[in-house]
């Protein structure tokens, strides 16, 4: 896996390093340099017949700020909110833009991949300097009973950190599963290190679903001709041998208890990313209107009070509260009807692109439509560059259903020849 230097990719790769590694790096906590390059991102999308949609933010938005300005707000923090909001659209819109205009994405994906590795290694190293060990590490009581350290990287927090990995995960895992690959071992730890380092069960069990629902929706062409039940009861037998000697080897493992506790309901970071969320979100909603929500950052307005109530605490400020919940956040700042808009607008172009009918993209919908019920924000552009992935026809067409199926009866038809 050489790292590749044509002009083509050097064209490209400073723009993908620039969001994956370096976007919010010496910035205050929760400014990136996409939010603050947007009006350079508005000028260059200008050229493009997609900047006709920047309109559609404001006419889907409009009625919800009438309401919420009617409902009273902090004007500070709404406007605030609202111009972080239009910043990832307009993000989002340019990087719709750039998969249809780059042709070297398989390329991007690789040297990423591969920058990371030194990177890691080097975050390894910053474990043993105190100084400096927090600029790579999050550390905290992630479950009960057990403080760990987690890998962030230049990251305000682990979990951003491994959303950023899932579709270059999710690119070569597939690539492993159903298509060849070279040094597939190799490939599969620098994959999957980084990804245990961060801790971040929430998208490591996000994309272990998508995986395994991904393989039984194209069941009948990846194991076409053979005894699929057969395949899928050895895979049931793996599991729970491999969960069996990880209970009885490992079970003071963080892996293991903080896998307990989940099921337990002593686990306080996937309780504050689930359920509390949904009880929040409501609750913060229904101070000012359930119906559409209390508004764009008013959530540290009205929502510190809820918060300390509801933990018993007085450590929740305007600083610090936040709904940890992209389902849960919508909820309070857009209400029920901003939920239900969302969640039509996820199965609309699941349909209208035609998701289904490439595996890749496929499973990154079925991962991102899991994992905004457990973590995530309304203004994550990690979670909207997802989307948009999921929702591009024009992307990885080895991943296409037809074009899978045509590989393996190729296969079949040679096997039998010979």
């Amino acid at each position: 896996m050489n790292m590749v230097t044509n002009s083509s990719i050097n064209k490209y790769l400073p723009i993908a390093l620039l969001y994956f590694f370096f976007n919010g790096l010496l910035l205050p906590h929760g400014l990136l340099y996409t939010i603050i390059l947007t009006p350079l991102l508005l000028l260059w999308l200008h050229k493009f017949p997609i900047f006709k949609f920047i309109k559609h933010f404001f006419i889907i938005f409009i009625p919800f700020v009438i309401v919420h300005v009617v409902n009273g707000v902090n004007l500070f923090y709404y406007l605030r909110s609202f111009l972080v909001l239009f910043s990832a659209f307009v993000f989002s819109l340019c990087l719709y833009q750039f998969l249809t205009e780059c042709k070297t994405l398989r390329l991007i994906y690789k040297n990423i991949l591969l920058i990371n590795v030194p990177l890691v290694c080097f975050a390894l190293i910053m474990l043993f300097i105190p100084s400096l060990k927090s600029e790579f590490w999050y550390t905290n009581e992630i479950t009960p009973g057990i403080e760990s350290v987690r890998l962030q990287m230049f990251t305000y927090e682990p979990s951003y950190y491994s959303l950023l990995l899932v579709p270059i995960a999710l690119y070569y895992y597939l690539k492993l599963l159903i298509l060849k690959l070279p040094n597939p071992t190799t490939v599969f730890l620098l994959l999957t290190i980084p990804l245990l380092l961060s801790l971040s069960f929430g998208v490591i069990l996000g994309i272990i679903l998508s995986l395994g629902i991904t393989l039984l929706w194209g069941a009948g062409i990846f194991f076409n001709g053979k005894n699929v039940p057969a395949y899928f009861f050895i895979a049931f037998v793996f599991i729970f041998l491999a969960i069996l000697i990880m209970l009885l080897f490992f079970g003071d493992s963080v892996f293991v208890v903080r896998i307990v506790n989940v099921f337990s309901g002593k686990d306080i970071s996937f309780r504050g990313r689930t359920f509390d969320s949904f009880y929040l979100g409501w609750q913060i909603a229904a101070q000012k209107s359930i119906w559409f929500g209390c508004g764009f950052g008013q959530v540290k307005e009205v929502g510190t009070d809820v918060f300390n109530t509801f933990y018993n605490t007085s450590f929740y400020t305007a600083d610090n509260v936040g709904i940890p919940n992209a389902i849960g956040d919508t909820l309070a700042t857009l209400g029920m009807v901003g939920v239900f808009l969302r969640l039509i607008l996820e199965v609309y172009f699941f349909f209208k692109t035609k998701v289904y009918s490439n595996y890749y993209r496929l499973s990154l919908f079925v991962f991102i439509f899991i994992y905004q019920f457990t973590g995530s924000f309304i203004t994550n552009i990690a979670e909207y560059s997802i989307w948009i992935i999921a929702f591009h026809k024009d992307i990885f067409e080895e991943f296409d259903k037809v074009n899978i199926r045509n590989h393996k009866l190729r296969k079949d038809t040679k096997g039998l020849i010979q």
